[in-house]
């Protein structure tokens, strides 16, 4: 009895094993060669949860991928209501690698990272 649950925690501690395994060497794989950086842009126009919600996935995957250093999520204002802005100013003040700005503004954000 004693070895059977002996062997299904090996089991199960080699299989996570395996799984980080192959997630390390599909980030390596993943990960781009180049120096440069690279930025996502989000159109945001919907509802604040939303919005939100869109900035954190765009930041997370980012994470996931490996590339949060060189990366960084711009989420550019097309007519965003006065309280839905607030809330992203302040997302974005709290979150590292998140920026909001207006479509005329855009050119310089993009420049200033360079």
């Amino acid at each position: 009895m004693f070895t059977g649950i002996v062997y299904g925690l090996l089991l199960i501690f080699g299989l996570l094993g395996v799984i980080a395994s192959v997630y390390m060497l599909m980030t390596l794989l993943r990960r781009t060669r180049a120096v440069g950086r690279f930025v996502v842009v989000i159109p945001c126009g919907a509802a604040e949860k939303e919005v939100a919600s869109l900035l954190c996935a765009a930041r997370l995957r980012m994470g996931l991928l490996g590339d949060i250093a060189r990366g960084e999520v711009i989420a550019l204002d097309c007519g965003l209501p006065d309280g839905v802005r607030q809330q992203c100013e302040a997302l974005c003040r709290e979150m590292d690698h998140i920026r909001l700005c207006r479509p005329e503004e855009l050119a310089a954000q993009l420049r200033k990272g360079e």
